[in-house]
């Protein structure tokens, strides 16, 4: 046995594929030789028994008391590439076992420039098999007694720190953390805490909230198990306790067998955001890398699974206001934004996701119950205007003006051919406000020339209706074509003379077009401050009242005040001080 035979490949270029193109980083070599000593002692039937690491930074060395391997295996085993121990006849991989590739010994060599392996195998002689980075393998006599193997990797001297015990002892933690075989480093066994996946107790739960702590880096709102019986697999669901990011895709920590793969994408659906997993599987299947999964038909159908469970997860929650409440408090808006483009999520948001409405806020399905038709404002604006006016002619409206809703809003809608459903803009409250009777008319028509000679420096139009609330003394309806009309031409007007080709564009456009319906500012006859319009005798005075409420209307439909009307508001409201001061001037005794 004292032959030196040459491996058939050049190893260096072997060592610097495994390392740039394979594996992510040296320190997976931990883990694959982990990986081989755990798969070793459950073919042997001693899962049970320590596997054991000594290391000082210098020497590695990893024993089992598995199966060990003659020199004929050692050979056949070592001496070629992508040759396995752990597939069957047909090249299968064994359910119990882990490693399949052939080259989890090798990555000793991503730290090492020699390997020796000493092993016995039952019925066989001891060996000690050598290889070293040159590509060189010597195999000799080796002297083991007890059945099972040995792997010692000798550092190179810029490999060390991956041989320190303190990093040796938090990578062997790591990938060993799930599974129930002891490992033991410089004597301390690194895993076997509680487990997350057995029975409950407290003891299991405080260890996945702390899991979760430790891993995803917050502590959960909630927990749940999943499971996928065709894939082998179990895991914890935890539910985030702050509003999630949309658009980054979340990883999810998966094990195969009890050892860790690492963190994987695309193991939920993406809607389930709010939501990261830890999943262990014997059925998913590992790639060459382990250090993720393979995308094949069972890792699709387990992704559907584990939405199915989160959603009949969110589903329970109309049966627990409490917590249901907590979920809504930071997850809402998100869970309302995907719901349009998820038919998953339609039914919780229709159901349980509260929307601003002019009777107070409610879900969907309940204001279906209170109003025939959902009517919905598109913006925020609309709604100011129309929610309090609209609530006193007992018509509900829906806020969908934030971001999200209203394609929420119609999602839900669409999915339901029974359901009426009609957006409102402010055009439609003028139509629905009541006329005042011909004598009011008559009395104002003075009053309303008067008014709409004081808003013409606005470019508004005045009409008169009657309606509730009586507090309300004015609605400034405006429709977006004329908003957006008005802040053009304010634009223009403030860059006049000024050489800009887009502004001279824009006024390209406003010269080639018809002009939008202007706003308008409709007075509520019922209310006390417009009724005394037509008493007051005095044009500059009914002006300057009539500039004022205008101006109420404008902060009414939360609008900005342009430099042109804010000089027209700031001279009514002086006239109507000045007035004010003269009248308590001549009435003071003398």
């Amino acid at each position: 046995m004292d032959d030196a035979p040459m491996f058939d490949v050049d190893l260096r270029a072997l060592i610097d594929v495994l390392g740039t193109n394979l594996y992510t980083g040296p320190g997976v070599y931990v883990r694959e030789l982990l990986q081989n000593a755990i798969d070793a002692q459950t073919v042997a039937g001693r899962s049970d028994a320590p596997v054991e690491i000594v290391t000082d930074g210098e020497r590695f060395a990893i024993s089992d008391s598995g199966t060990g391997m003659s020199a004929d295996a050692i050979a056949g085993l070592l001496g070629t590439i992508g040759a396995s121990s752990k597939r069957d006849q047909f090249g299968f991989g064994s359910s119990t076992q882990i490693g399949q590739f052939g080259v989890g010994m090798l990555s000793g060599f991503l730290v090492g420039d020699r390997i020796e392996v000493s092993s016995h195998a039952d019925g066989s002689r001891p060996v000690v098999w050598t290889g070293s980075s040159d590509g060189r393998v010597e195999m000799s006599d080796g002297d083991r007694g007890e059945v099972g193997t040995t792997v010692s990797v000798h550092a190179r001297g810029d490999t060390r720190m991956w041989l320190a015990p303190d990093r040796v002892r938090s990578l062997a933690a790591d990938f060993t953390a799930m599974h129930p075989t002891p490992v033991l480093v410089n004597g301390d066994r690194v895993n076997g805490g509680p487990g997350l996946f057995g029975e409950a107790s407290g003891g299991r739960d405080a260890a996945r909230v702390a899991f979760c702590q430790d891993e995803f880096g917050f502590t959960p709102l909630e927990m749940f198990d999943v499971d996928v019986p065709e894939a082998g697999l179990r895991g914890v669901a935890f539910v985030q306790p702050t509003g999630g990011d949309l658009v980054a895709r979340a990883v999810h920590r998966a094990y195969v067998k009890g050892l860790l793969i690492g963190d994987v994408p695309g193991l939920v659906p993406e809607w389930a955001y709010f939501v990261r997993v830890v999943v262990d599987s014997t059925g998913l299947k590992p790639t060459a890398s382990r250090e993720g999964l393979v995308h094949d038909d069972l890792f699709d159908a387990v992704a559907a699974s584990l939405g199915d469970q989160i959603q009949g997860w969110l589903t329970g929650l109309g049966a627990r206001p409490a917590l249901r409440e907590k979920f809504l408090a930071v997850h809402e808006q998100g869970v309302k934004a995907l719901a349009a483009h998820r038919a998953e999520l339609l039914g919780f948001v229709d159901k349980h996701c509260l929307f601003e409405t002019n009777v107070g806020p409610m879900p969907l399905a309940t204001f279906r119950a209170r109003f025939d038709t959902i009517r919905y404002a598109g913006n925020i604006d609309d709604y100011r205007v129309l929610a309090d006016v609209l609530a006193g002619r007992g018509i509900g409206l829906v806020n969908a003006g934030h971001a999200f809703e209203t394609a929420a809003i119609r999602a839900i809608v669409a999915a339901d051919p029974t359901m009426r459903c009609e957006p409102i803009g402010q055009q439609f409250l003028l139509s629905a406000l009541a006329m005042p009777s011909p004598e009011v008319r008559e009395e104002f028509s003075g009053a309303t020339a008067v008014a709409r000679r004081a808003v013409s420096p606005f470019d508004c139009e005045v009409s008169l209706r009657v309606f509730e609330p009586e507090s309300v003394s004015a609605l400034l309806l405006t429709d977006d074509a004329a908003q957006i009309a008005q802040d053009r031409s304010e634009m223009l007007s403030q860059t006049a003379g000024e050489p800009d080709a887009w502004l001279a564009a824009l006024s390209a456009i406003d010269d080639g077009q018809s002009a939008p319906s202007r706003p308008s500012l409709v007075l509520n006859a019922a209310n006390p401050l417009v009724r005394r319009l037509p008493s007051l005798g005095d044009d500059v005075v009914a002006g300057a009242l009539v500039r004022a409420v205008y101006s109420q209307a404008m902060l009414r439909a939360r609008r900005s005040v342009r430099v042109a009307a804010a000089s027209e508001l700031d001279s009514a409201i002086t006239l109507l001080a000045d007035l004010a001061t003269r009248d308590h001037a001549e009435g003071a005794p003398e």
